[in-house]
């Protein structure tokens, strides 16, 4: 894509700085092209309908936020692994059963909400990985 295309996307009235908002917008999948926009620290999809998120989230290599809330996920990609500046994650009120095996990469985490996944089962591993962010000061919210 073009910078022309870029600037002439529908993408670009939901963009910011480095704030990506598409909250409560009845998406049930995401444009791929929000993954050219690397610069974003901030990308909030709540209140969707979105039932997965694609393996490109990795090349939101600034992202700070990722704001997933009130949607129907109900799997991660493993990529989300590698989302190393991520500092706040929220998956709260999703359908997730389990989370990736490589979410355990995610160490700058100060908040994590992952509230109302009723079906969530956690590998010990991952268990030991929240109780690493708690003594971090992480805020982990389950």
């Amino acid at each position: 894509m073009s910078i022309y295309d870029i600037y002439n996307h529908k993408l670009i009235e939901f963009i910011s700085e480095k704030k990506c908002d598409l909250s409560n917008s009845n998406l049930s999948n995401i444009d791929e092209n929000i993954f050219i926009f690397t610069h974003l620290e901030v990308v909030d999809l709540s209140e969707n309908f979105l039932v997965k998120i694609s393996e490109n989230i990795q090349k939101l290599i600034n992202l700070k936020s990722l704001i997933l809330s009130d949607n129907k996920i109900e799997n991660l990609p493993n990529s989300i692994g590698n989302l190393t500046q991520l500092e706040n994650l929220y998956l709260a009120g999703n359908n997730l059963s389990e989370l990736p095996k490589d979410i355990i990469q995610l160490q700058n985490l100060k908040w994590l909400s992952l509230i109302d996944n009723e079906k969530l089962i956690l590998t010990d591993k991952q268990k030991m990985w929240l109780k690493s962010l708690e003594e971090k000061g992480c805020k982990v919210l389950i």
